[in-house]
């Protein structure tokens, strides 16, 4: 865990004197001014701490601070400034985040016991951090496994859409990601809370009343509220809230955002919800793409044409066709090419599904306890 700090001022001869008394205590760096303390946290970050003077040309320190803040979250920022009016400090709280104020002149001995402060909150920051990330982590883990076993057809589409989905994160350059990732595996969550046949006769598109379709409406909804109640999950739940609303309005919910408002991610688990829907009910990339391109209004034209361009790259079938395996000879990581069922005619789990420990565990369960339609079907080998 780092205890490097970054002292910025425009005056040389003030930082210099810094350096000259704490450079034995602490491991620290200098920047006169803040351009230049912006290169050092880039090249040579991170910091714990982040001292930045108030008063410096081209770049004052609010404006350093809060630029600290969006690119190095975790490095806790001070304020030195030799006039700290209400109004300095407002800004210095509201965009900056600052951890403490230091008033010119400030002694070494001062500025020591501040800096020992910021190094302890740094700490038990990072701490919490790390705490919350292995704990979120694990949660979400479990979660997916169980979600996975108990609803093997829904989860397995949410695989494949998040394999898609982090593809266009990544074009897209999109800095939440894992949050698209996250949304991807939880977007059917809100599916526990309704009957199963009443998915299944949706899927088939058997005709359903008002109170039905209602229902199945509000499935994002019901997934979000469950995802709300798990810390840090909040923009997850958001996500999954709006992944079916319609980018020039409509859809669900009613009230809310429309177009670059809805959120990023919620736009891309529209187009490839719909689309992979589609391709599994038609079996055809093309017809279910211009199926999309025809519903005006629907989508973002930009993730629409995104899906395009992965359309064309997703590999055909390996000329090899698929392996047929064994339940014994499964591992983790393949990928199934067909559904697999009980021999009574259950499904246990979907095709396109990239196995996880608990799926081998449970198609060996299933077939040890009631038996299964043997051999598997697993993607072959490019």
């Amino acid at each position: 865990m780092t205890r490097r700090v970054l002292l910025v001022d425009d005056e040389e001869n003030v930082l210099a004197g810094y350096h000259r008394v704490l450079r034995k205590r602490f491991e620290m760096d200098v920047a006169l001014g803040g351009p230049q303390a912006l290169q050092a946290m880039e090249g040579h970050g991170p910091y714990a701490v982040l001292v930045a003077d108030m008063q410096m040309p081209g770049m004052n320190g609010v404006e350093l601070l809060q630029k600290a803040r969006e690119s190095h979250p975790g490095t806790i920022r001070i304020m030195l400034t030799g006039n700290l009016d209400q109004r300095t400090a407002m800004e210095a709280i509201n965009q900056g985040h600052v951890f403490r104020f230091l008033t010119k002149p400030c002694s070494p001995e001062e500025l020591g016991r501040v800096l020992d402060a910021g190094i302890r909150q740094h700490e038990l920051e990072a701490a919490e951090r790390e705490l919350l990330e292995q704990t979120l982590t694990g949660s979400l883990k479990v979660l997916t496994e169980i979600l996975s076993v108990t609803a093997p057809e829904a989860f397995g589409r949410a695989e494949v859409i998040r394999e898609r989905a982090l593809w266009m994160a990544d074009q897209l350059g999109a800095s939440d990601a894992w949050e698209i990732g996250v949304a991807a595996m939880m977007s059917p969550l809100g599916m526990v809370t309704v009957p199963p046949s009443l998915v299944a006769r949706e899927r088939a598109e058997e005709p359903l009343n008002s109170k039905e379709r209602e229902t199945l409406q509000r499935i994002p909804e019901f997934g979000a509220s469950l995802l709300e109640r798990i810390p840090r999950l909040e923009g997850v739940a958001r996500i999954v809230r709006y992944q079916r609303k319609r980018y020039a309005g409509g859809g669900y919910p009613i009230e809310g955002p429309t177009g670059e408002e809805i959120p990023l991610a919620a736009r891309v688990l529209h187009v490839l919800s719909d689309f992979v829907d589609i391709e599994e009910r038609r079996g055809s990339r093309v017809v279910a793409l211009e199926q999309l391109k025809l519903r005006k209004g629907w989508y973002d034209p930009r993730i629409l044409a995104l899906l395009e361009q992965y359309c064309g790259r997703i590999p055909e079938p390996s000329a090899q066709g698929p392996r047929l395996l064994p339940v014994g000879a499964l591992e983790p990581n393949m990928v199934l090419a067909a559904d697999v069922k009980t021999r009574t005619g259950m499904l246990v789990v979907c095709s396109g599904t990239r196995l996880l420990p608990s799926h081998v565990e449970k198609l060996q369960n299933f077939a040890s306890l009631i038996g299964l339609e043997e051999p598997i079907r697993v993607a072959g080998e490019a």
